[in-house]
């Protein structure tokens, strides 16, 4: 009987192969899901399960072909960051706050996990299974990386937040403080003159994408944005004027980021940066496009020497066009996962072929504060060259942005969607924007 009705399962998705895209509506997906899930039905020839069939809720059916089977738990679970199946072994979840845990659910067949990748495969809008797979999870919102091994399949599924984090939310959480989301605030925005290119580095979950993705809501509304992924992640739905590219095996990172300069772009956003596609994107850079991006590496140094040799060779005066670096870390501490910004870096010019730096702030483990060092802002200098105003002033609007988003966090404003609009209002005009916090 089961494998009757794994083989009926089967048949359904291979008539579906093609019939489905990404960004189709949700409601259109399943009507065609559930016209060719007809099809199959009504032609099913197997008596044992044909008996089960017809006195079964067609309606129940249909949502058990849509299930992801045992693992709709970890999907449903807004703790769950990742769900990880190695084969037929338990599979194992990382949530936010417990890290990487062992549940007590496993697959019981090869025939069961490979009725499951054919459908994260299908309903991906993808038509074949190669060795390497990497997908986009539109109804649970993630992607999804599947590799074939002499081990069995070996599958690795990263849930989207259900509601991208905010920098208010990021605030509340202990990622940052509001003196550190005001410094970005001024970086993004660079006060309509001189935003800042911006690297943020660190290793695997420490909040590299989450930041990026809050770091959005700073954004004007009049630029021109492209934003250049493997696997589409980034939260882009609250911007206006959004181009979104994905590499495959036809157009790499690097084919792209070329590309882009072809595309009006104001900035120029990289989900990751590890390969040849750094070169292009620091000629961006000194071309005057204004340019975010993340990579893997601990500390500001380490990325520049990442940067600056294989497979990227960047050379030195071009890392120097990287006005930021940005260090994010995670830290286990009694149980609970903290990622927090580690360090927060400013290029400082350079000397004997070498980027000088220039530390700002740093998170200290032993009190789990933000210190901030006493070293000068080159930014802020450069960014007062450029505006007509004095250091005093950045400094003195600095401190002005720092109490607004205090306000922001009294008032309750952290979603996403008002956490943007009000950025956005504030640039248009500041005194109304701040007025609006004082109203009842």
């Amino acid at each position: 009987m089961e494998r009757e009705r794994i083989a009926i399962e089967n048949e359904i998705l291979d008539r579906l192969g093609g019939k489905i895209f990404l960004l189709q509506d949700l409601g259109h997906k399943r009507e065609v899901i559930f016209q060719t899930f007809l099809e199959v039905y009504n032609s099913v020839s197997g008596q044992g399960l044909v008996r089960k069939l017809k006195n079964m809720d067609l309606e129940v059916l249909f949502n058990e072909f849509l299930s992801y089977g045992i693992i709709n738990e970890f999907l449903a679970d807004p703790e769950v960051e990742d769900v990880m199946i190695n084969n037929l072994s338990l599979i194992y979840v990382h949530k936010t706050n417990a890290g990487l845990v062992k549940t007590d659910k496993k697959f019981d067949s090869r025939e069961e996990l490979d009725l499951l990748i054919k459908k994260l495969i299908i309903f991906s809008g993808r038509k074949t299974i190669k060795k390497i797979n990497n997908i986009e999870l539109a109804e649970v919102k993630g992607r999804g990386n599947i590799v074939y091994s002499p081990f069995g399949p070996q599958i690795t599924i990263t849930r989207a937040k259900e509601k991208p984090l905010s920098i208010i939310n990021l605030i509340e959480n202990g990622t940052l403080n509001p003196e550190i989301a005001a410094q970005f605030w001024f970086y993004v925005e660079g006060l309509g003159v001189k935003p800042a290119n911006i690297i943020i580095s660190g290793g695997p979950g420490a909040g590299k994408s989450t930041l990026l993705n809050a770091l959005f809501s700073f954004i004007p509304v009049t630029d021109r944005i492209v934003v250049i992924e493997d696997t589409l992640e980034l939260n882009t739905n609250l911007e206006e004027n959004c181009s979104r590219l994905e590499s495959d095996e036809e157009a790499s990172i690097a084919d792209l980021v070329k590309n882009s300069l072809r595309m009006r772009p104001d900035r120029i956003i990289v989900g990751e940066v590890r390969g040849q596609e750094a070169q292009d994107l620091m000629t961006a850079m000194n071309i005057g496009k204004y340019c975010m991006g993340t990579m893997h590496a601990s500390t500001a140094r380490e990325t520049i020497i990442r940067l600056q040799n294989e497979p990227m060779n960047v050379p030195e005066v071009l890392v120097n066009l990287v006005d930021v670096f940005v260090i994010m870390r995670r830290y286990n501490l009694n149980g609970k996962i903290t990622r927090v910004v580690g360090e927060l870096v400013e290029t400082a010019g350079m000397a004997d072929k070498m980027v000088l730096l220039s530390t700002l702030w740093t998170f200290d483990l032993g009190s789990g504060n933000f210190i901030e060092s006493s070293v000068g802002s080159e930014y802020r200098d450069r960014l007062a060259q450029v505006s007509g105003r004095s250091t005093v002033e950045i400094m003195d609007e600095l401190k002005v942005r720092a109490g607004v988003i205090r306000k922001m966090m009294k008032k309750g404003i952290r979603e996403m969607k008002e956490v943007t609009e009000f950025f956005q209002k504030y640039a248009a005009d500041p005194r109304e924007a701040i007025a609006s916090l004082s109203a009842k």
